[in-house]
């Protein structure tokens, strides 16, 4: 084979590389494998604190947004309240909230955060920031504030066309993705389980 030959061939084969390097990618797979890349990291810090998700995000509203009768604390989280009621039962046998009755209102409930449920708060938010970068390490700070930005825009715009706040419908939009993902898994789960074969007797 002469020298030309293989140079040519060579160049044929690196622009053929090169065009599948830059062959597009479904956006909505990668979001998803970054979603549950990140749902995974999370996990791996809540379940040792007996937190789920759902848990995590009505301490982060308590943290960040104060003590709230817990109707309001349901519809800020995106929470049915039914299911708000146990959750709350949970998060008070752990000590990490408590019911106050509200002054104004002697039928409501303030829910509060307690001094554990701070300082849990304070830990697992520095844990979840850890595991962030971790998801985050092939990117430099500048990609990582853009990554940020333009996520935050594809979030306002989704609810912006469900009608709702952008920011106060954040955590809502969280559990609602995470409640798709559980059930995305599931679904994957029983579908790969090999039928089990019953036995003769």
């Amino acid at each position: 084979m002469t020298t030309a030959l293989r140079v040519s061939m060579y160049g044929a084969m690196e622009r053929k590389h090169t065009r599948a390097a830059r062959k597009p990618e479904r956006i909505g797979q990668l979001l998803t494998v970054a979603a549950a890349a990140a749902q995974s990291l999370a996990r791996e810090r809540l379940r040792p604190l007996g937190l789920t998700p759902r848990g995590w995000t009505v301490l982060s509203a308590l943290a960040e947004g104060g003590p709230r009768p817990q109707i309001d604390l349901a519809t800020a989280t995106g929470t049915d309240r039914t299911v708000m009621t146990y959750l709350l039962d949970d998060l008070e046998r752990q000590d990490l909230i408590e019911r106050a009755r509200d002054a104004s209102d002697r039928r409501s409930y303030q829910i509060h955060l307690t001094r554990r449920g701070e300082e849990t708060h304070r830990r697992v938010a520095s844990d979840l920031a850890a595991q962030a970068d971790t998801l985050l390490r092939p990117l430099d700070a500048p990609e990582r504030q853009r990554l940020a930005d333009l996520l935050a825009r594809v979030a306002d715009g989704w609810a912006l066309r469900q009608g709702t706040p952008a920011l106060a419908a954040r955590s809502s939009q969280a559990l609602a993705a995470l409640d798709a993902l559980a059930g995305a898994e599931s679904r994957t789960r029983r579908r790969t389980r090999r039928p089990t074969r019953s036995r003769v007797v």
